[in-house]
């Protein structure tokens, strides 16, 4: 397998009696096909030494995988699954399934990639925000990046395999509905969170929101935690694992960041403690049984019901589980904590919470300079 010079003497275009020097360039080599047979490839006439290298990549794989030039969207989507179900949590998979089959495939599917060209992909995108417009249905910018972040996660990977030969389709930009306005985040402040906590009159409840409110828990990272996470003497709290509601399984943490110990205000560690006192009643316990609760994790759905029942009796905004976490980061924020402590907090980067919070840094610095101005 080798590209080369190719030198050879051929007539000259303005004088046909003389001959010139041209030089190309060549591959050849062998290969193992898809059979398992030994054959040989010589291919001459490349202008340039990438383009012979180019040609040689191509069609070593296609002659050793037995890559079909029928292959459509639909028959890429299966290999791209294939791989990423190896390195991707099985709650991302799901969701990663469900947007391809829901936005890409229907209508991208069934075409051949050899027909596959950048003009189709951005009329695609044309339609993401025209066609939904006219059904009455406007996808959220959020929805929309997602999707073409896919798309162009599944057309890098068929270049990597060298299932497209031309890089140009991934250069398409990102389109988002100028039109739409910037939701904020949800989030309780202090006093709406002692009114809501005051009317929860369920122990494994109480504990549950307490821990999410004040320690910034994810929802999974919470129902995931057994006792034996728990340091009494520390007040801290291990997060080495996370609890799928779709499997209804233990998993690993979202992210590498995502490991890490938290230590609990007094507030959370007493209603710890006093669900600790509870359960240690109950026949069978061990250290080894789930906080919320006992036998396995409780229902997220079953949550959400208990929690809005609760809403609606304390009177305060309905937000969701999720956004106990957003309360959290508000929380250390206006207490003036930077965003490289609230990440290690958290369990995510220094990125993501300037992404997300940022303008509430903002805000929080406005506050500090009016309180100094009054002094």
């Amino acid at each position: 397998m080798a590209v080369k010079k190719d030198e050879r003497m051929v007539k000259s275009k303005k004088r046909k009696n003389k001959l010139v020097k041209k030089i190309t360039y060549k591959c050849e080599g062998s290969y193992i096909d898809a059979n398992g047979s030994q054959k040989r490839y010589h291919k001459r006439g490349f202008a340039t030494a990438d383009e012979a290298k180019e040609w040689e990549r191509v069609f070593l794989l296609e002659s050793t995988t037995g890559i079909s030039s029928n292959m459509t969207v639909n028959d890429l989507y299966v290999k791209f699954m294939d791989q990423k179900k190896l390195v991707i949590r099985e709650r991302t998979f799901y969701q990663t399934d469900l947007s391809f089959k829901k936005h890409i495939l229907p209508v991208l599917g069934n075409i051949k990639l050899s027909n596959l060209t950048l003009e189709k992909i951005e009329k695609y995108q044309h339609d993401l925000l025209t066609v939904n417009k006219q059904n009455g249905e406007v996808l959220k910018n959020s929805t929309l990046e997602l999707i073409q972040k896919e798309l162009k996660s599944l057309l890098a990977f068929a270049y990597e395999k060298s299932y497209i030969k031309n890089m140009h389709i991934l250069s398409f930009k990102k389109v988002i509905n100028i039109d739409e306005s910037k939701k904020e985040v949800d989030f309780w402040q202090p006093e709406e969170f002692y009114k809501f906590i005051e009317v929860v009159d369920d122990i494994v409840y109480l504990t549950l929101f307490n821990v999410l409110y004040w320690c910034g828990l994810r929802i999974g990272e919470a129902l995931a935690l057994n006792w034996n996470d728990i340091d009494f003497n520390k007040k801290t709290i291990r997060i080495n694992k996370s609890y799928s509601d779709y499997k209804h399984r233990i998993t690993n943490p979202k992210t590498q960041n995502s490991y890490r110990t938290v230590i609990m205000p007094d507030k959370c560690f007493d209603a710890v403690s006093k669900l600790f006192e509870h359960d240690k009643q109950i026949i069978g316990f061990d250290n080894q049984k789930y906080i919320f609760h006992f036998e396995k994790p409780l229902n997220q759905d079953t949550i959400k019901i208990r929690k809005d029942r609760w809403i609606a009796k304390a009177h305060v905004k309905r937000i969701r589980i999720h956004d106990l976490r957003h309360s959290h980061v508000s929380l250390l924020i206006n207490l003036g904590f930077s965003a490289f402590d609230i990440a290690k907090r958290l369990g995510h980067s220094v990125d993501m919470v300037n992404n997300v919070y940022g303008h509430w840094f903002q805000n929080a610095q406005n506050k500090m300079v009016d309180k100094l101005n009054n002094m």
